[in-house]
């Protein structure tokens, strides 16, 4: 019998520890993400990855804001999530080093 789960859905959930699910959080493609939601979710709560679920809250968030008239969404929202992306990077890269 195929796997006929998504490879980047398969790694999550196979992931070994929250390191390794920031990293392939990061790395997911936004299209991705909005198809996905509920698995992803399940992923970050079967592993209790708490910091993720809120990741992917934020960035849900962001991408379904309504934009201003230059196309940019609200500041307040952009400058959160990005830096919860800086530290989730940070403590994804710590697995690196």
């Amino acid at each position: 019998m195929t796997d006929s789960m998504l490879p980047m859905l398969r790694q999550l959930y196979d992931a070994d520890g929250d390191r390794e699910r920031a990293d392939i959080l990061l790395r997911m493609p936004d299209s991705v993400l909005l198809k996905y939601r509920g698995p992803i979710v399940e992923c970050c709560r079967r592993g209790c990855f708490e910091v993720g679920l809120a990741f992917i809250d934020l960035r849900i968030s962001l991408l379904l804001a309504v934009r201003d008239g230059q196309g940019c969404a609200p500041a307040d929202l952009a400058r959160v999530a990005e830096r919860y992306r800086e530290t989730l990077a940070a403590f994804a890269a710590e697995a690196a080093a």
